[in-house]
């Protein structure tokens, strides 16, 4: 059975941003965008107060929260999870969740038992399954790819996956 997230209630503006941060955009190119109208030492703080307007602590949750509400729409180049059917291993599998839950990776490495030079090696080896270059990249196609569940994200959502049949809401990437 599908189910809807409750629709976002994000301002343009902070739509924009988010865009910007899910294609990597520099703070520059990000300050130069007029219809944010910020200036480059007000990037961090726009950024900050997005995390509180999505409930979201990280980046990869941010961008993540943005895939599920259909706001970004894809990866910045194609990837393998995004056009072949993957099944992760567990352990990336949850590397993958972490990652769009909020956690980072030293937090990670602790609930693993592990070094963080080995979470950072569980890292790429995620990025190398899933065919993208970085962690946000790997955010947005897990979600778009079905491969975590939205309850990753947030709690307060389904245990299940997206479901790309629903239309998306919002703005697209």
């Amino acid at each position: 059975m599908a189910t809807a997230l409750p629709a976002h209630n994000l301002p343009e503006r902070d739509v924009r941003l988010l865009v910007h941060i899910a294609t990597e955009s520099q703070t520059r190119t990000i300050a130069a965008d007029p219809a944010l109208t910020l200036a480059p030492a007000d990037v961090d703080a726009a950024v900050r107060a997005l995390f509180t307007a999505t409930g979201t602590r990280t980046v990869l949750q941010l961008v993540a929260w943005g895939a599920a509400h259909g706001i970004v729409t894809g990866t910045t180049e194609p990837c393998t999870a995004l056009t072949t059917a993957l099944q992760l291993p567990r352990r990336l599998q949850r590397v993958l969740a972490g990652w769009v839950g909020g956690r980072t990776t030293p937090e990670l490495a602790a609930d693993f038992g592990v070094s963080t030079t080995t979470m950072r090696g569980y890292g790429r080896d995620l990025r190398a399954w899933l065919g993208v270059p970085n962690q946000v990249q790997a955010s947005i196609a897990g979600v778009l790819a079905g491969l975590v569940l939205l309850s990753d994200i947030d709690p307060t959502w389904p245990a299940e996956p997206l479901d790309r049949a629903i239309p998306p809401r919002g703005h697209a990437a």
